[in-house]
């Protein structure tokens, strides 16, 4: 009887991190930097696998380097036995045919070797919306954009839900890292792969079997084709970050420069290889750093010279510009800069390049390629048509309150005074009632109380900021009158103090928050709105809708002091000719503060 085959050993587990490569490259190494390719300073060597490996597959090793870390160069007259501590560095790329394409699968400081240029961004991230569950996610790192530059970081070792951590949707949320379980209730299509993370890449634990490996990535890629996004996930999907250094950024700015400097002296008009696309948008925006209410003037410099920014807007950046005159190129995005000072003459803000002022849009039938926080993104042009059509169903309430006119430069609380006076049997003034919750915290009910059941929350809308805060207002309002029976209580008597007729009426709410928006020119609201405002306004109008309430919208219109519609930035706008400049020189140049020139990347 002969004895029994033992069985072969499983290959061991190792982690595979996977970027698509680009279509259209002319070559493999041109997925690697130019120091790594054939005549480069450190060139890597390409390696034919002898078996195990699909028809087409090839690696490039980089030979290792060794290096004494830095730690052991400081310590070595102390220690000196570290003359023998080393740091080896090595490099390994596999370049993996799958279906029609190619994976670079990488190990070591693999990674660092490839040319970003050359690797489709937000794979990874983009598998994951469609096969990620957001009940089970470990960790996700994000950046809140359009709103204070907020970063988080969530880890969970045993995973959770979204909504277990307030978030609910990444809606808003530049995603850098998604990692979790796969979602396998519709077939387990990926059952061999564990311990994932989405990034551009897409990272698993797998067998050494690169058969198998091409498998699970033509499924990958069989999903981003078929397959639609989680609900929770579908902004992750839509979003890409744009590289900072590269030839679209680039094509990019020159674009924008085309839109913002055109008919300003000083500025050569050039062939825009991006002509095609239809600008939506275009505005001066405060940075979301600043406190508005503390500045008393902006300045803007070219080198050593300065002017101030009369007037807060795309006209006044012209004629500003114009002032000043010198040479303008896409360049100027960043080599002109602003800076903003309250009434004392202190700096209020950074020395910070144009573009962190600006919000443009611009796009096709496919892609919105939007600026702000001073960089580009693209967003798929669909979600966007979505994202208005869910907006427009949102409640205006314009007609039915008719607000009156804001004065430009008016206060808040000045024009609430003035909504009341205008609608004094109908509303009342809560916008300094500080009331108070049963953990001790003071929040704000609303800025006007309407006898219809109206939340009236109000804002001028100057940065993506203030919107950001006005719609968490009408939300945590909203939460605190339907979940905690001490604010309530103080709410329905802080009412009874000011006029007792609107008791009944306070006795229902929260019934309708109201997001009133004091906006320029013909802006509508909220469709007129950046899309990263619209996209925020979104998720807090479903959840307004989840305490109970109804949520709407009111427009305000900003007049000047003759009552008329203060103007508002346009794509193409005026000529600079036509708009008005100081004819008298401006205070003398202030110079930057020490410490608020940041280095500049």
């Amino acid at each position: 009887m002969e004895p029994e085959a033992t069985p072969a050993a499983a290959p061991p587990k190792l982690r595979f991190n996977c970027y698509l490569l680009r279509e259209g490259l002319p070559t493999i190494e041109a997925a690697l930097r130019a120091p790594y390719r054939k005549g480069g300073k450190t060139p890597m060597l390409p390696m034919q696998p002898t078996g195990g490996a699909p028809q087409g597959t090839v690696g490039y090793f980089s030979t290792p380097k060794q290096k004494v870390p830095p730690w052991a160069k400081a310590l070595l007259p102390i220690f000196p036995a570290l003359s023998q501590a080393q740091n080896l560095s090595n490099r390994f790329v596999i370049f993996l045919p799958v279906q029609n394409r190619r994976f670079a699968v990488c190990f070591g400081y693999g990674s660092s070797a490839l040319e970003w240029s050359a690797i489709e961004a937000n794979f990874g991230l983009r598998f994951a919306a469609r096969r990620m569950s957001p009940k089970s996610l470990r960790e996700f790192r994000s950046r809140r954009v359009g709103a204070s530059n907020r970063a988080q970081a969530v880890q969970l070792p045993l995973g959770g839900n979204l909504k277990d951590l307030d978030v609910g949707a990444l809606e808003g949320e530049f995603v850098r890292r998604l990692a979790g379980t796969l979602d396998e209730s519709n077939g387990a299509e990926f059952a061999d792969v564990d311990a994932v993370a989405a990034t551009d890449a897409i990272s698993f634990r797998a067998r050494t079997d690169l058969e198998k490996i091409q498998g699970t990535l033509s499924r990958m890629l069989d999903e981003i084709e078929a397959g639609t996004a989680t609900e929770g996930l579908k902004f992750v999907d839509s979003l890409e970050p744009l590289r900072v250094k590269s030839e679209q950024t680039a094509q990019l700015d020159r674009h924008l420069a085309q839109a913002l400097f055109g008919g300003v002296h000083g500025f050569a008009e050039f062939d825009d290889e991006l002509s095609n696309l239809q600008d939506h948008l275009l505005e001066f925006s405060f940075p979301d750093t600043l406190t508005t209410d503390e500045i008393d003037e902006i300045r803007l410099y070219r080198g050593e010279r300065t002017t101030l920014l009369l007037e807060p807007s795309i006209t006044g950046v012209r004629a500003a510009l114009s002032e000043l005159r010198g040479r303008l190129t896409a360049r100027s995005l960043d080599n002109v800069k602003l800076m903003a000072f309250d009434n004392e003459g202190e700096a209020k803000s950074p020395y910070m390049p144009l573009r962190h002022w600006l919000i443009f849009e611009s796009g096709n039938e496919d892609r919105r390629f939007i600026l702000t926080l001073g960089r580009w993104f693209a967003l798929n042009e669909a979600y966007t048509r979505k994202l208005d059509e869910d907006l427009s169903k949102v409640d205006d309430l314009t007609d039915a309150l008719n607000p009156p006119p804001w004065k430009n430069g008016r206060a808040e609380g000045s024009y609430n005074d003035d909504f009341q006076d205008a609608h004094s049997d109908a509303t009342i003034i809560l916008d300094k009632v500080k009331i108070r919750s049963e953990d001790g915290d003071e929040i704000e009910a609303c800025d006007l109380l309407h006898r219809d059941g109206f939340l009236i929350h109000v804002k001028n809308y100057k940065k993506s900021q203030t919107l950001s805060h006005l719609f968490s207002q009408g939300l945590v309002s909203a939460l605190s009158l339907r979940g905690d029976s001490v604010y309530r209580d103080n709410f329905l008597r802080a009412v009874q103090g000011i006029d007792p007729a609107f008791v009944q009426v306070a006795e229902k709410a929260p019934e309708v928050v109201v997001y009133a928006i004091g906006v320029q020119r013909d802006r509508p609201v909220p469709l007129g709105l950046p899309s990263f405002s619209k996209v925020n306004l979104r998720d807090f109008v479903k959840r307004v809708r989840g305490t109970g309430a109804r949520p709407a919208i009111c427009r305000i219109q900003i007049t000047d002091s003759a009552e008329n519609p203060e103007l508002s930035d346009v794509v193409q706008g005026v000529p600079v000719e036509e708009a008005e400049v100081s004819p008298s020189r401006p205070p003398a140049p202030r110079k930057p503060e020490a410490g608020t020139q940041p280095s500049q990347t």
